[in-house]
């Protein structure tokens, strides 16, 4: 692409700083405020398509819809001919900076990251996933590539790229583009995704699980010859502790990433609050001191979801094998995503007196109706209470529901609970459901 070229007579193209199957990013300077930027543009030849174009677009809205220094920031986007078409490009914040799987991998001098280290910046993209989620943005690719460490920043400072396949809770797992195009990478993907199944945020927490393994050992926690080898362990294979490959990582390390990567969805962490966490105190743990392994559930873990629709079991050996097979698919998808830090909320209420009425059982409070209110409201009415929001579906709802309102929940309203209870919500879908 020529160097000079301006694109919308704003952005003066000043070199390339990445390429990827669909997509090239290019550093411009925006002529009208004077300041260096990053451009996404969608390959020449693929404008064409609707479907990039749309996957294009759905990038844009996703990440300008989140606001937060760790996320990168999205300042424009349009369209600019380019070799006589037109093609549509974004304009994003332009981040001097080392991926992580860089830094995984080794930097300058060849050492990896300490686990301290690792552990702290995995929460910082716990809290960029918080963020998303509770905007209604499952990321879908989170992995060492799509995070970037702002040079010459300490403590570190993460930034979250490329909403490229980012969809809203509840969208099915599988993306394709075109039969030969490849749009994902295997090493990071979910079980779920894996299988074709529906998604919501406890992906995004699986994929991150992979990528604190990687900071820890250099290596993501499943390999093979191809793509479609390494999705069948995602599926069928169990993971070992990441203290197996490198020295001193600590019990507590190993149990979070393995409960991480639990191949059922409701024994991963709730939420990336909760496994931000276990994150922080397993950072807070002595270097050498042995330490319990963290449950996979407690009296106070929070209720499962509240289920999308009804869905046969996923047992058997025929049925695994019809799962497995749709890895075919989606081993055929190299992803392009990312997701930066987001400011740690309090998990404790405002202040707020005990909501629960009288003669409310010691000890209990009672769940509130949260249905009918924005997500934002639910968790404000909820901390209210004493309790907190867990786990978040998108789904079908009652006709006239509004968008992104609440229209189930569980524990069910009146029901007494143990205070710091996590009351798990379905919502109603960010857009209609397309046929």
């Amino acid at each position: 692409m020529d160097q000079r070229l301006v694109l919308a007579e704003r952005y003066e193209v000043c070199g390339h700083l990445g390429r990827g199957g669909m997509a090239e990013v290019l550093r411009a300077r925006d002529l009208r405020l004077g300041r260096d930027v990053a451009v996404k543009v969608l390959r020449t030849g693929l404008a064409a398509d609707g479907a990039f174009r749309a996957r294009f677009r759905r990038e844009a809205l996703s990440a300008a819809a989140l606001n937060h220094p760790a996320v990168v920031s999205v300042f424009d986007a349009g369209e600019a001919e380019v070799d006589g078409e037109l093609v549509p490009f974004i304009v994003m914040e332009y981040v001097r900076g080392s991926t992580l799987d860089r830094l995984a991998r080794g930097g300058p001098d060849g050492s990896r990251p300490s686990p301290e280290r690792a552990l702290r910046l995995t929460a910082s993209v716990l809290d960029a996933l918080e963020h998303a989620h509770e905007a209604g943005i499952v990321h879908r690719d989170v992995k060492p590539a799509n995070v970037m460490v702002v040079d010459g920043t300490a403590p570190d400072v993460v930034k979250v790229m490329d909403f490229g396949i980012a969809r809203p809770l509840g969208a099915r797992g599988v993306t394709i583009t075109a039969a030969s195009m490849v749009v994902g990478t295997a090493e990071y993907l979910s079980p779920e995704q894996a299988r074709g199944a529906e998604l919501d945020a406890r992906t995004d927490l699986y994929s991150t699980g992979c990528l604190l393994f990687e900071l820890l050992t250099g290596r993501p926690p499943f390999t093979g010859d191809s793509p479609l080898a390494v999705a069948w362990k995602h599926v069928e294979e169990e993971p070992v502790p990441p203290s197996r490959y490198a020295p001193g990582i600590t019990p507590a390390c190993d149990a979070l990433v393995l409960r991480a990567l639990r191949k059922d969805r409701e024994e991963r962490f709730p939420d990336a609050a909760t496994m931000r966490r276990a994150v922080l105190e397993a950072l807070a743990e002595p270097h050498h001191a042995p330490t319990a392994m963290i449950p996979v559930a407690t009296a106070s873990a929070p209720v499962a979801p509240v289920p999308l629709a009804p869905s046969s079991p996923r047992r058997g050996g025929a049925r695994r094998a019809l799962l497995v097979s749709s890895a075919v698919v989606v081993a055929a998808v190299a992803v392009a995503g990312a997701i930066g830090a987001h400011a740690m909320r309090g998990a404790s209420g405002d202040g707020s007196a005990d909501a629960s009425g009288t003669g409310a059982a010691a000890g209990t409070v009672v769940a509130p109706d949260l249905r009918g209110q924005s997500l934002a409201q639910a968790r404000r009415s909820a901390r209210a209470d004493r309790l907190r929001v867990g786990g978040v579906r998108a789904g079908a709802c009652a006709g006239g529901t509004t968008q992104r309102t609440v229209c189930a929940q569980q524990p069910a309203p009146g029901s007494r609970v143990t205070p710091g209870t996590a009351v798990s919500l379905q919502v109603s879908p960010l857009l209609p459901r397309r046929g």
